[in-house]
Formats: structure tokens, sequence, C-alpha cells
């Protein structure tokens, strides 16, 4: 049993079942002090959040807390931002109830699992990540910038953000992930004598998500650096290693 489906456990049997709360915006102020003391430009500080067990305990209580806000009654951006930090804020907490670990894709008896395994709380339900990517976030919302959002705790994975996201915010900080992310070193990687460019495989999987043949088209509207379209179309191995720093 892990850590955080034995707290919500508790608070099930104790207070009973837990009830969506219609409020205009989540309070992200815990999840706020977490991000801004563990997540940095190069990665996160896991070894320092998994050696304070308050931090630990905090991150299990935002998640609780995540689990009685009814995301249908928010305004389509707060909804939007609360789905992100869900996910975010549970990626993370799947990578300490197994940590020490190299890679996401180590937990569960098959690779990947952990993406297809129902274990978030959500509208009085346990649904997975892939459930709130994909089934929800990018089904009902629908906007390619979720990709540069949510975080699969991983080196290739565009970068957790150091702050929770936010309604009124939520335009200008998915602009800023894409823009860090694109203009990285995942995104592209241009061979010009070969006339190729290697893009992140992350292109290839939703390449339904994103406009044209060419993933230059949709890149290049936050490139500091155009990136030249009509080259041959390679792909950049994903690195599934943990993104962790120290």
């Amino acid at each position: 049993m892990t850590r955080l489906f034995s707290l919500l456990l508790f608070k099930t049997v104790v207070a009973g079942p837990l009830l969506a709360s219609t409020e205009a915006s989540p309070d992200y102020s815990v999840y706020a002090e977490l991000l801004d003391r563990y997540v940095t430009p190069d990665g996160v500080l896991y070894d320092q959040w998994f050696s304070n067990p308050n931090d630990l305990a905090d991150l299990d209580d935002v998640l609780a807390e995540f689990a009685q806000v009814d995301y249908t009654q928010l305004e389509p951006n707060e909804a939007t931002a609360f789905l992100i930090n869900l996910y975010n804020a549970a990626m993370i907490a799947a990578v300490f109830d197994h940590y020490p670990l190299d890679s996401v894709r180590s937990i569960g008896l098959l690779p990947f699992s952990i993406f297809r395994r129902d274990f978030i709380e959500l509208n009085g339900e346990k649904v997975s990540l892939d459930e709130v990517e994909k089934g929800i976030l990018l089904e009902e919302f629908g906007d390619p910038r979720i990709h540069f959002a949510v975080n699969c705790a991983s080196e290739s994975c565009p970068a957790l953000r150091g702050e929770p996201f936010t309604g009124d915010a939520l335009d200008a900080q998915m602009d800023e992930q894409t823009r860090l992310f694109a203009n990285g070193p995942h995104a592209a990687k241009v061979s010009l004598e070969e006339e190729s460019t290697a893009y992140s495989e992350l292109f290839k999987w939703y390449d339904a998500d994103f406009p044209g043949d060419d993933p230059a088209t949709y890149l290049n509207q936050y490139r500091d650096d155009p990136l030249p379209e009509g080259f041959s179309v390679e792909w950049i191995p994903y690195d599934w290693a943990l993104n962790s720093t120290s």
C-alpha cells in the first residue's frame, strides 16, 4: 500500500467520503512552497525532499486536498491549471513511493506501468496519469502546450515548473514552458550536411496534436532561431532517466 493511498484511505475512514469542492480556485500555497524549495532549472532535488519527512507529508496533504476539488466546477483555465498541477504532484508522489529509483519506467511489473495505474484521486474515483493527461486535459481542453506543462519526471521531459499553474496566469505560464522546451536541448537537433532534423519523440507520439507534417512548423512559433522546414525528420531517443539533481 503506497503512502498516498494509505493517507487517503485514513481520511476517508475517519472523515467519511471526500466531498468535491466548488471553490473558484484551489489553494496551491503549500504546493508552491514545496516546488520553490525543491525544483531547480537543472531538475528536482529528490534526495533532499525525500530526507525531509515533513515535506513528504505535505505533498501527501496537497494531493489529499486536490482530491476534494471538483474540477468540472472550475472555469476552463482554472480546471486546466488544476489538472496540470494534479498530474505533476502525483508524478512526484509516485517517484517517492518507489524511491530511490533510476527511472519512472521501472515502476510496476511492466515498463511504464506507472502511467496506466489508477492511483490518483479525482472526483471520487481513482484515475491514472494517462487519464488525467490524455483522457481529460488533451481531450477536453486540447491545447498542445499541455505537453510542455505536464512533467513525467524524466530527463527528456519538458522541465517541471518551479511554481503551480494558476488560472489567471495559465496562458503566460504555458507559453513560457513551451518556449523553454522549444529552445532547449531536447527539442531538436539540426544536421545541415544531411539536411535532416532530429526531434523529441514527443512529437512522434503526439503527432496528431501538432499542426503540419514537420514539428518545426509548431516549434518555430517559440524558437529564438527558427528551425529549417522541409528537412527529413528523425527522432531523438527519449532519455527516461530520473530528472534528478543535487
